[in-house]
């Protein structure tokens, strides 16, 4: 799975956000811009946070997508999601690509009604995959 943790994808300003699955289609709120798609709601794993989150790649193969094309999303885009589409996903935590600076043991979750925290890589949450179109 493609990696877009780097400057250059969280700094990004998004347009709209698209969505997918789960029998509504496909949306987009503007033109003409940058959008972050998410992965159909049937492709959300638990598990521990790791740089590659295999058990990621294995539910999108498994469903008919390219994984190179996916990336689990920065705990911004994470937050971005949540505020403009909270209904397509779950009141659970999740886990961002962002790790946690002060310690090496720990990175960020995003939690559907709290914000934005950090707790220990070991800990299983649920990981959904997005994606960067232009249209």
């Amino acid at each position: 799975m493609t990696n877009y943790n780097s400057s250059n994808i969280k700094t990004l300003e998004f347009d709209a956000l698209i969505i997918g699955g789960g029998g509504s289609g496909m949306r987009a709120q503007k033109e003409n811009g940058l959008a972050l798609l998410l992965a159909p709601k049937s492709t959300e794993v638990k598990c521990p946070w790791t740089k590659e989150f295999p058990e990621v790649s294995q539910a999108l193969k498994e469903q008919g997508f390219n994984p190179s094309q996916w990336f689990v999303p920065t705990k911004e885009q994470l937050r971005l999601a949540y505020q403009n589409i909270p209904n397509e996903f779950s009141a659970t935590d999740y886990w961002s690509s962002t790790e946690f600076s002060a310690n090496v043991t720990h990175a960020y979750f995003v939690y559907y009604n709290n914000g934005c925290t950090y707790c220990n890589k070991a800990n299983p949450l649920r990981v959904r995959a997005f994606r960067c179109v232009t249209y």
